[in-house]
């Protein structure tokens, strides 16, 4: 009897301390079991990343001068461009990605070649344009942006000069327009100014320290040449071009997600090029020769740019 009543004694004392503890913590909030995994406070994350993206109307006047083994080969044709453009800004690494991509629906073109009989018009070819730019801005303050742009130039320069016939191999005859292509690494400058919110100017200038010209050059005729040789293929264009590109704009924005803008953009290239053709037997049209003679390329291209645009 006298072990149960101590312990009932020692429980009965054991309590009274655990709520006198409890007492002294009234009102206190514990500490949960499970803690959340972020503050309850923290704000929404905010997204860095800003879109745009648009359509243009490019007014393109221009051309090109080419020498082939001495001849001269010339086209000047004013363009009607329809482009699309796009662009993604990453506010928390001042850099930015853009492209965009131009087709000519409607061309007027004039051209001269040794055996064109003169200058001729034409409304036929094939003209387009595209490329991307990555850019960074170490300075980039509420209005204004300064950086640098490393960039991909794409143009299709294939204005319709005319398409000599060629003797085939297998006895046919056949012919090529020019086609023309050229991919270009641009290097340049960007700067941006915001003005009240409500008008922008833009203005980017690169250089073209390399670019690659390829295709078909069809316009080049053997005869012009040597009458006494019968061409036999359609006559391959290779070159190492160089040059630069601007373009200028400044926009109004009657709303914050919606800006008109209109501008002039341009570019210049030039360099030396190589050109490959054959001559061939039109007794045993199985039997040619190659050669190779050494040009020079100019292209180039300039006018006024209308622009609608989206940001979201």
């Amino acid at each position: 009897m006298s072990r149960l009543l101590t312990g009932l004694a020692v429980g009965l004392l054991s309590a009274a301390a655990s709520g006198q503890a409890l007492a002294a913590d009234w009102g206190v909030q514990q500490e949960p079991v499970f803690k959340p995994a972020y503050p309850v406070d923290m704000m929404p994350y905010e997204d860095s990343l800003d879109f745009e993206a648009g359509i243009r109307y490019f007014y393109g006047m221009g051309g090109q001068r080419a020498t082939i083994a001495g001849q001269n080969y010339t086209a000047d044709d004013s363009s009607h461009f329809v482009e699309v453009h796009g662009k993604i800004d990453d506010s928390s690494t001042n850099t930015y990605v853009q492209g965009n991509l131009g087709y000519a629906a409607a061309i007027e073109n004039s051209y001269q070649t040794p055996t064109s009989g003169g200058v001729q018009t034409t409304t036929t070819g094939a003209i387009a344009y595209g490329g991307v730019d990555f850019g960074y801005l170490p300075v980039n303050t509420e209005g204004f942006a300064l950086g640098g742009v490393l960039g991909y130039q794409y143009l299709n320069e294939s204005a319709y000069m005319g398409r000599s016939s060629y003797l085939m191999e297998s006895g046919g005859g056949n012919s090529d327009p020019n086609s023309l292509e050229v991919h270009g690494l641009r290097l340049g400058a960007t700067a941006r100014a915001d003005l009240n919110d409500v008008f922008d100017v833009r203005v980017d200038a690169a250089a073209i320290p390399y670019a690659s010209l390829s295709g078909t050059y069809g316009a080049f005729d053997l005869a012009s040449i040597d009458p006494a040789l019968t061409q036999g293929n359609a006559p391959q264009i290779s070159g190492h071009l160089y040059g630069g590109a601007l373009e200028a704009m400044v926009g109004f924005k009657p709303h914050e997600n919606f800006a008109i803008r209109a501008g002039v953009r341009g570019y210049y290239l030039t360099g030396p090029t190589e050109t490959y053709f054959e001559s061939r037997d039109p007794v045993d049209p199985t039997v040619s020769q190659g050669f190779t003679t050494q040009g020079t390329m100019e292209l180039f291209r300039w006018g006024p740019v209308i622009e609608l645009t989206g940001t979201f």
